[in-house]
């Protein structure tokens, strides 16, 4: 399967994980000079920047561990973007947190 529909389903089904628990997603795919943030969500005044992470399998480990310093960085600088942004227009969060949405996608053909 291509990687870029496989990343599309996880981020759906990460949007729709996230909905379920009460968050509100307030962007999508946010893009600036520093990079992307898959998601921004809030849920009782706090914002989540959220990186999701789809993989096929767990054959070279969880999703979660594809995610460097180098990433977490880039995430850190294109959240602060945004947060500017959004204090130019007037809204400010009372608080914000990194989160991490891991979907595995499991097909097992002829499992039995």
């Amino acid at each position: 399967m291509d990687n870029r529909l496989v990343g599309q389903i996880g981020e759906n089904a990460a949007a729709d994980v996230m909905r379920a628990k009460g968050y509100t997603i307030l962007k999508r795919n946010y893009r600036c000079r520093y990079g992307e943030i898959d998601i921004i969500a809030e849920k009782y005044g706090e914002m989540a920047f959220v990186e999701v992470k789809t993989r096929q399998s767990l054959k070279f480990g969880r999703p979660c561990e594809a995610i460097d310093e180098e990433k977490k960085n880039h995430i850190r600088k294109t959240a602060r973007s945004y947060l500017n942004e959004m204090r130019e227009k007037g809204y400010v969060p009372r608080k914000y947190n990194y989160q991490i949405v891991e979907v595995t996608i499991e097909h097992t053909e002829y499992a039995f």
